[in-house]
């Protein structure tokens, strides 16, 4: 099977290079995946951090015990915070070269690379591996976020210290959801639709030339909002660009 594996990556591995004089994002994306080890599966990369965050979650809820109205409300604000968090980290780690700089790195030469406003879909199940977090990038979340759990035990409660690290899974966990399914072709059914809804705003993040400076937030676009980051047709108008949102046409 991995000789299989290795003999098929190496083949597309030919074919991307002819298709480079024709296709530059498929040439890029020939040559991360000739990177992609023989032993890598989709299936594997997705159960791993399902696992991690059911895990996580499972050790959260049982902390906590049955949840409060008021632990519902305390969520729905440290969701929030999240979504800022979010948003900081995206425009000024993930787009500036800063420390870490393989998470840079990953980032802007890897997946913006691998998906451009034009080609936002993968090809085939294994290109996840440029949608998704490494299966290891949750635990380090979880493990960065500890302090202020800490720093919250200590100054409200361990109940909003858990609900801090229930809250982070569950959004890390979504996040994900939601961004492999931004990457997906969709059907014009009503769930495709309302994906493509989503991915409407993320795809305009994915043109080269906005990225920097447009469109951070994914799930729910706060921090865009509040900082003035989203694009918006006028601009789009204004720069004489095409809208990039109308992405090649594999949505319709």
């Amino acid at each position: 099977m991995a000789i299989q594996r290795t003999t098929s990556r190496a083949a597309s591995a030919i074919d991307g290079v002819a298709a480079a004089k024709r296709d530059p994002t498929e040439a890029a994306r020939a040559r991360l995946r000739a990177t992609t080890q023989a032993r890598y599966h989709w299936a594997a990369h997705v159960a791993l951090i399902a696992a991690f965050a059911a895990g996580g979650i499972a050790v959260a809820l049982a902390a906590l015990g049955p949840l409060r109205g008021s632990d519902l409300v305390a969520l729905a604000l440290i969701l929030l915070w999240i979504v800022l968090a979010e948003y900081a980290a995206h425009r000024w780690s993930l787009h500036r070269k800063s420390f870490p700089r393989a998470v840079y790195h990953r980032h802007v030469h890897e997946h913006h690379v691998f998906f451009t406003a034009e080609r936002m879909w993968i090809d085939r199940l294994d290109d996840l591996r440029w949608v998704l977090f490494p299966p290891w990038a949750l635990p380090l979340l979880v493990a960065t976020i500890l302090p202020f759990a800490a720093l919250l035990w200590w100054l409200a409660s361990p109940r909003v210290a858990w609900l801090l690290v229930l809250a982070v899974i569950v959004y890390y966990g979504l996040y994900e959801v939601v961004h492999a399914l931004a990457h997906v072709p969709t059907r014009p059914t009503p769930i495709g639709r309302a994906i493509a809804a989503v991915t409407r705003h993320h795809r305009i993040h994915h043109d080269l030339a906005l990225m920097k400076h447009w469109n951070f937030n994914f799930v729910l676009p706060l921090g865009d909002w509040l900082f003035g980051t989203t694009w918006r047709e006028d601009r789009a108008a204004a720069s004489g660009r095409r809208d990039p949102r109308r992405g090649d046409g594999r949505d319709r």
